[in-house]
C-alpha cells in the first residue's frame, strides 16, 4: 500500500511539473478562475456592475482574439452565459451600457449561434471599428452580411442601406489586411461591384483583377460580364490600357475597344495595343489626323506582320548569335 502511495505521489508531482511548463498549473488556473469571475459579474443583477464588467470583458475579448487557432479563454467561460447575457442586453436601458453589452453579445454569437445573431447585435451594439474585433469576426460578419442581403427585399431600402454601411466597413478593412478576394466575394454576393474601384489602390489592383477574371468561368451571364466590366474599369482607373483592351476584346465590344484605344496618349503603348487588334483580327478606323496613323493602320491590317517577324529574328541573333544556326525540320503528318 505505501509503495502504491509513493508512486501516486511522484506520478502526481510530474503531471504537476509537467503542468508548470506548459502554463497549466496551479497559478494559470487561478488567474483563468479570476477571469472566470470577473466575467460572471455581467450577470449580476447590480446594474452598477455592468459597465467595468463589460469594459474588462471587451478588453479581454480583444486581446484573445488577435489569433484564432483556438477558442480563447473569455469565449469558453461565456458560453454557459450566453442566454443570459442576451436576456440582460434586452432588459439594459438604452445607453452606453446597452451598446457594451450587443457588442459582446455579437462577438460571442460568433461561435454560439448560427441564426445571424452576429449580425443582429452588431447593428444593435456601439457599431466601433471592426478592427478591435479580430479578422475572424469580419470574416464571420461578412459571411452574415451576404446571407442576409440574399433575404431583404428590394423594396426595403432602409434595411439594404443599413447593410451597405457595415459593407463599407468590412471592404476596406479587407482590403487593408491582404483579403482582398473576401471583399470581392462580399460584393459579388450582394452584386455591388461597382463599389470595388472606390476602395482599391496601386498595390492591390493587380491582385483585385486577376481574382476577378478567374472567377469569370465559373459564373454564368450576365455575372461574368460584370465581372470583366469591373476590372476593365479597374485596369482603366490605373492607366494600364493593354489590359484594358484585351478584356474588352473579350466582351466583343467594338465601341468600348475604340474608346480605350483612342484614350491612349502614348505611341508606344498604342501600337502594342495595334498589334493585338491586328491579332485578334479587328481594324479601327481612326482619324488621319492621329499620330502614326500609317504605322496604326498597317499594324492592325497585318500588312507588315512578316518583316516585323524577320526583324525580330533578326534582333534575336544579335543578343544570342544562335539563330543563324538554327534547322527547321518539318512537322510530321499524324
Amino acid at each position: 500500500m505505501e509503495e502504491a502511495k509513493n508512486k501516486e505521489n511522484k506520478q502526481s508531482e510530474k503531471t504537476d511539473e509537467k503542468e508548470k511548463e506548459k502554463g497549466k498549473g496551479p497559478q494559470s488556473k487561478g488567474k483563468d478562475k479570476e477571469k472566470k469571475e470577473e466575467q460572471e459579474l455581467v450577470t449580476e443583477k447590480d446594474t452598477e456592475l455592468h459597465r467595468p464588467a463589460l469594459e474588462e470583458l471587451r478588453r479581454l475579448i480583444r486581446s484573445s482574439t488577435t489569433s484564432m487557432t483556438s477558442v480563447p479563454k473569455p469565449l469558453k467561460f461565456l458560453r454557459p452565459h450566453y442566454g443570459k447575457l442576451k436576456e440582460i442586453f434586452e432588459g439594459m436601458a438604452p445607453g452606453e451600457n446597452k451598446s457594451f453589452c450587443g457588442d459582446v453579445v455579437s462577438v460571442l454569437a460568433m461561435t454560439m449561434s448560427g441564426e445571424r445573431e452576429c449580425l443582429k447585435y452588431r447593428l444593435l451594439g456601439s457599431q466601433e471599428e471592426l478592427a478591435s474585433w479580430g479578422h475572424e469576426y469580419v470574416r464571420h460578419l461578412s459571411g452574415e452580411v451576404a446571407k442576409e442581403w440574399q433575404e431583404v427585399e428590394e423594396s426595403d431600402k432602409t434595411q439594404q442601406e443599413t447593410l451597405l454601411k457595415l459593407v463599407r466597413e468590412i471592404v476596406p478593412y479587407n482590403m487593408a489586411h491582404n483579403a482582398e478576394h473576401e471583399a470581392c466575394d462580399l460584393l459579388m454576393e450582394i452584386e455591388r461591384l461597382d463599389m470595388l474601384e472606390d476602395y482599391i489602390d496601386e498595390t492591390a489592383y493587380s491582385k483585385v483583377c486577376l481574382y476577378l477574371t478567374s472567377c469569370v468561368s465559373y459564373v454564368p451571364e450576365p455575372e461574368n460580364s460584370a465581372l470583366l466590366r469591373c476590372s476593365l474599369n479597374i485596369f482603366r482607373k490605373f492607366n494600364r490600357y493593354p489590359e484594358a483592351l484585351r478584356l474588352a476584346l473579350m466582351l466583343n465590344d467594338v465601341e468600348l475597344v475604340e474608346n480605350i484605344f483612342t484614350s491612349c496618349k502614348d505611341i508606344v503603348i498604342q501600337k502594342q495595343m495595334a498589334y493585338m487588334l491586328g491579332r485578334h483580327g479587328m481594324f479601327l478606323e481612326l482619324n488621319e489626323d492621329v499620330e502614326d496613323y500609317e504605322d496604326l493602320t498597317e499594324i492592325m491590317s497585318n500588312v507588315q506582320l512578316n518583316s516585323n517577324f524577320l526583324a525580330l529574328a533578326r534582333e534575336m541573333e544579335k543578343y544570342t548569335g544562335t539563330f543563324r544556326h538554327c534547322r527547321i525540320f518539318p512537322i510530321p503528318a499524324l
